[in-house]
């Protein structure tokens, strides 16, 4: 039979040129805040004054002022947000349609004053209050003088197209400000079918374009449906379109300055309509307000809608307009905001979601978050509207903006496809997952009728038995020969039953068959329940504030040295010590969600604590309950014990411990490089590392640590620590990390080991580099953070050559002149360096366009579907420095959205008992991988770099997860995933 017709896909990138007359009529105006020295000046006196033996550390509140001003005055872009070092900078945008109309200095100044004022009040009673009241009243006096020569500045727009980075980068807040402000107002209709939509676009302030910023949505739409059960659903949403600057490295304009793209990022947002009764905890409650009139006199206001929060710690302040607003507002004079509990308990009345033209007072919009829920009908659900846009829905609204912004912005050309990536027979063992390994053999009709019972039956345990040694072959490399010890401990016999279940079919065993030998598999029961009840409160709640967290504390040691001693006499008693294991444990720890059981008070920090202080890598699970408690579509097979949604709860618990957890790959990595077209000589010899790091804000410190993931060509991974000069396994490593973590809770005075700046970062990422061995290596390492770091502490340094207005001038060397140890430029024919190939770096997120398939233009007329496989695609528009863009296939979790029908929904269309509402939109993120410092073997011809770049494009992979392509390559994952599993010990939620 002839071949099908498969053509390369098209790609069409969501990004845009700026017109070379885009700004004309635009308006820029800039207000320092120039009481900072002032504020700072009064913020470390009183940190002196109340301070006795320990350091109290008081925080500025300038969000409470800046979420303050613009309740009083929607018409400025964004208030005094942080620009740099000591400078704090109001931004006002205004265009021919929607002109300039702000405040002046007079009126922020008595503003600002009266904050300044409730701000002192919060240290009423505290101290020595002759101390206290002196430090307050110099803070105010200074406060009441009016700066000379104090005045909004305005900007040059055309400074900001000829070099992005002007005014502290200031274009990269006020383009997307200025689209948003041309838009705001203005229709458009999008059709589907015999539907026209209109939709008129509104400013909002408060989340846009990285730093606070304008961004937009649309009026509300209502969605009625009936799901897949039956039910009829109704809900709201909007479309929500921000703008984002963005550079590309060595794309420069006349001037020799960074060129900017314009991203388009469109995204669903939903409105509450019910009362909202459960949220995340810990996490903020969003609500757009919009004012119809003005809230204090003589300011301005217009109908942007603008960002405020209420606080949701489980404090006594939690549920209340956070930063305290309303005090500020009534110290003000001005008008009050509306209760949060009405709010909350009844957002349809104070949203105008129904697009009212007679509406008048002020409007709130509780903006939904993945998590809560609301109450309907006596019972509690989540939002009835699913997320995301179909790429055709996508589609025609980008074009439909462009076509409103037509003397503005000029869309990009599609990207060219790379070759495909292995499929079918081809595809090597090291990119298969473990849906593939555990598929029973199949046979074709004329198989079956040529082929005896016994032959059939011979051929599928020949199959299975192979799929067997694959198996155990990944875990033996991956340990590099060492023994693996399983233990599974369990309270419950439903979670043992299952758990064994599960690990038996992740080595594909059938009944009677053992595990192979170098895998033990031991059973421990837990036998005192108090082991899994959570950490105990006594009384205490969250409100009480240091004396819960003290409570926690103290149980969390109490519950961790009781698991210390049952794993000792338990588990580590029964370990053979002559063979020295890797030893690895299987934890239930009951049930992680309960009605009245905080999360603080869950168990699993400190089970994982202790399992890495006996040395045992371990995996948590909650305990399983029969199907007829799980409160689960009930249609499935009913001659099953256990759910399929709890068995497959299970069996990802046991691939991520069995084959995560140990780095393995089914297949050897040198069999991928070869596939890439890198000369098999160096395939069979490659090393890949990658640079991974972790940083976040949660907990009561922030958290930064990084370290290096190896991947050998053998299948073998090792790990190095940024204080060590020596690579371990990376089964060892996980123990390794959670005893360093542990010893930073129990001792805040090593906490700087896991708090690393910039500088420290710079220094790791040269030592790596420079000692890469004797085996041909490709390092991968990601841009954000490591090219720079914010912040006063470090001055921002970091690694600078990684940046986009250095890396292509730079593209040959390695400058770590400013890195301690090394203090120079590597050229590239340095001795050290002759085995490596080349580095790698990345950039996602934001920082990677959306997209649309199958499309020459947006408002070209044929369907778009997502891409089925993993898809490179590479842009040539810099010659001397390959992008090359990564993209994954349509997850399995996602495949409703492909059918023929679903492909061209819009939200609100229907067809074939299928609707947009209902179902949950979403498409895969570009990865732009760009080398650099390219050995020059691989500098030749274009090819051998795609070669290079196909490398960390076909390990998106991971055999433990069958669903999709993991984001980043599977060394990189590795790392990451690495630093998740243990930063429970240092109270984060990973």
């Amino acid at each position: 039979m002839p071949k099908k017709d498969v053509r390369p896909p098209i790609l069409l990138p969501a990004r845009m040129n700026l017109a070379e007359d885009a700004l004309a009529g635009l308006k820029i105006e800039l207000l320092s805040f120039p009481f900072t020295e002032i504020v700072d000046k009064f913020r470390n006196s009183m940190e002196e004054v109340l301070s006795t033996n320990r350091k109290k550390n008081i925080w500025i509140p300038y969000r409470q002022l800046n979420n303050g001003l613009l309740a009083c005055a929607s018409t400025l872009t964004h208030s005094f947000e942080y620009f740099d070092t000591g400078d704090y900078r109001a931004l006002a945008v205004g265009t021919v349609e929607n002109p300039l109309r702000v405040p002046t200095p007079e009126q922020i100044h008595e503003l600002v004053i009266i904050w300044a004022q409730e701000w002192t009040k919060q240290f009423d009673g505290k101290g020595k209050a002759d101390q206290v009241n002196s430090v307050c009243d110099r803070f105010l006096k200074n406060m009441v003088i009016v700066p000379t020569n104090w005045n909004w500045q305005p900007i040059t727009p055309e400074t900001l197209i000829q070099n992005i980075n002007a005014e502290k980068g200031l274009g990269y807040q006020a383009i997307p400000s200025f689209l948003a402000t041309l838009l705001h107002g203005k229709k458009c209709i999008i059709r589907s079918g015999q539907r026209e939509q209109e939709i008129q676009w509104r400013k909002v302030q408060g989340d846009g374009s990285g730093r606070t910023g304008l961004f937009l949505v649309s009026q509300a739409f209502p969605a009625l449906y009936t799901d897949d059960y039956g039910k009829e659903r109704e809900g709201y949403f909007v479309y929500r379109l921000d703008f984002r600057v963005q550079t590309q490295a060595g794309r420069f304009n006349q001037n020799g300055k960074l060129q900017p793209w314009i991203f388009l990022h469109l995204s669903c947002q939903r409105y509450a309509h019910e009362p909202l009764i459960e949220t995340n905890y810990g996490r903020d409650i969003s609500v757009l307000m919009g004012m119809n009139e003005e809230r204090l006199s003589g300011h301005e206001v217009d109908s942007t809608l603008i960002r405020l929060t209420i606080d949701n710690n489980g404090r006594e302040d939690s549920n209340l307009w956070k930063f305290q607003l309303p005090n500020l507002l009534a110290a003000f004079k001005a008008r009050p905001l509306e209760t949060t509990d009405n709010i909350r308990c009844n957002p349809s009345r104070y949203g105008n979601l129904d697009n009212r033209s007679n509406w008048n007072r002020d409007e709130y919009y509780l903006v939904h978050a993945e998590g809560y829920k609301y109450e309907h009908e006596n019972h509690k659900r989540g939002h009835s509207i699913k997320p995301g846009f179909s790429l055709q829905e996508r589609g025609d609204i980008v074009a439909q903006v462009l076509e409103l912004l037509d003397s503005v912005l000029i869309s990009d050309t599609p990207m060219q496809s790379d070759i495909p990536a292995p499929s079918g027979q081809k595809t090597p063992l090291a990119m298969r997952d473990y849906e593939y390994i555990s598929q029973p053999s199949s046979f074709t009709k004329q198989q079956k009728e040529k082929l005896t019972e016994k032959e059939i039956k011979q051929r599928v345990d020949n199959r299975r038995q192979e799929r067997q040694t694959i198996i155990a072959d990944a875990i033996e490399r991956a340990l590099q020969g060492k023994l693996i010890h399983l233990f599974i401990l369990w309270r419950e016999r439903d979670t043992y039953d299952v758990t064994c279940q599960a690990l038996r079919d992740a080595f594909l065993l059938n009944e009677g068959e053992d595990f192979p030998e170098h895998v033990k598999v031991s059973s421990v029961w837990i036998n005192e329940p108090n082991f899994l009840k959570p950490l105990d409160t006594a009384g205490l709640a969250p409100k009480d504030g240091q004396e819960f967290d003290k409570q926690i504390r103290k149980q969390h040691q109490i519950k961790l040295d009781a698991w210390r001693d049952f794993l000792k006499h338990k588990v580590i008693a029964s370990i053979d010590s002559t063979t020295k294991p890797y030893c690895f444990a299987i934890v239930e720890i009951g049930q992680t969600k309960k009605k009245g059981v905080h999360p603080k008070q869950s168990i699993y920090r400190a089970v994982r604590e202790a399992c890495v202080l006996e040395k045992i890598s371990s995996q948590m699970v909650q305990t399983v309950k029969p199907k007829s408690s799980d409160k689960e579509n009930q249609s499935t097979d009913t001659s099953l014990s256990y759910s399929k949604k709890t068995q497959g709860r299970i069996l990802n618990a046991v691939l991520d411990i069995t084959l995560r957890q140990v780095g393995a790959l089914y297949g050897l990595p040198s069999e991928v490089y070869e596939q890439t077209g890198i000369p098999k000589e160096i395939a069979q010899n490659l090393d890949v590392i990658a640079l991974c790091r972790r940083k976040t804000n949660q907990g009561q410190d922030n958290i930064h640590y990084a370290l290096a993931v190896r991947l050998r060509a053998t299948g073998a991974v090792d790990v190095l620590f940024p204080d060590r000069n020596y690579w371990i396994p990376y089964a060892q490593a996980g123990i390794e990390l959670g005893q360093i973590f542990s010893r930073v809770r129990c001792d805040r005075n090593s906490l700087k080991t896991v708090q690393l700046k910039g500088i420290e970062l710079a220094k790791f990422a040269a030592d790596v580099l420079t000692q890469v061995g004797d085996h041909p290596t490709l390092v991968l390492i990601e841009a954000d953070v490591w090219r720079n770091e914010r912040g006063e502490e470090n001055g921002g340094q970091a690694w600078f050559q990684l940046k986009n207005e250095n890396l292509l001038a730079k593209r040959d060397i390695l400058d770590f002149q400013h890195v301690p140890g090394h203090a120079c430029v590597y050229p590239r024919d340095h001795n050290q360096l002759r085995n490596l190939l080349g580095i790698i770096r990345f950039r996602t997120g934001d920082e990677t366009t959306q997209y649309i398939t199958n499309r020459q233009t947006w408002n070209e007329n044929s369907p778009a579907r997502d891409l089925i496989r993993l898809s490179g695609f590479y842009d040539t528009s810099i010659p001397e420095l390959l992008h090359y863009f990564s993209i994954g296939r349509l997850p399995e979790t996602q495949k409703a959205q492909d059918s023929s029908t679903a492909r061209e929904l819009y939200m609100l269309d229907s067809q074939n008992d299928e609707y947009g509402a209902n179902t949950a939109f979403k498409h895969q993120q570009m990865l732009e991988i760009v080398p650099f410092f390219v050995h020059p073997d691989f500098q030749k011809t274009e090819e051998s770099l795609k070669a290079l770049c196909r490398v960390p494009h076909y390990l998106r992979l991971s055999p433990a997860w069958s669903m999709g392509n993991i984001l980043l390559p599977y060394p990189m994952h590795l790392g990451k995933q690495l630093i998740n599993d243990h930063l429970c010990i240092l109270g984060v939620e990973a």
